[in-house]
Formats: C-alpha cells, sequence, structure tokens
C-alpha cells in the first residue's frame, strides 16, 4: 500500500468511526484526525506529481 493510499485509508477509519460514537468531543477529535490524514495524502500526492515531470526531463534531456 502506497502512503498515500494508507493517509487515505486511515482519513475514511476516522470518519467511519466519528459516525458511530456519541461522544461530541471524541466525533470532533477523530474527525480532525481524518482532515489530518487527508492532508498528509495530499501533500505526499503532490510532491510526487512535482517529481514525475522534473524526473521526466532529466530523462529526456541530451547526452553530452
Amino acid at each position: 500500500m502506497s502512503d498515500t493510499a494508507h493517509y487515505r485509508f486511515q482519513s475514511d477509519q476516522a470518519r467511519r468511526l466519528a459516525r458511530q460514537v456519541t461522544d461530541a468531543t471524541v466525533r470532533e477529535k477523530l474527525l480532525e484526525m481524518a482532515e489530518e490524514y487527508g492532508r498528509y495524502a495530499d501533500l505526499i500526492e503532490a510532491r510526487s506529481i512535482e517529481r514525475v515531470p522534473a524526473e521526466a526531463a532529466h530523462q529526456s534531456a541530451p547526452c553530452s
């Protein structure tokens, strides 16, 4: 499982748990955790997208 998939899974799990708990404080914390996991996944995904064009440009550059 990739890091992105892992954090998205954790985010989904936290949201599911938040729907099941009755304690408002616990629910809010779980939703905060879900948001944080989602941000981690977005950040990792954005960084991997930034690297791909740079690597592609490097590979296609003529050797001297």
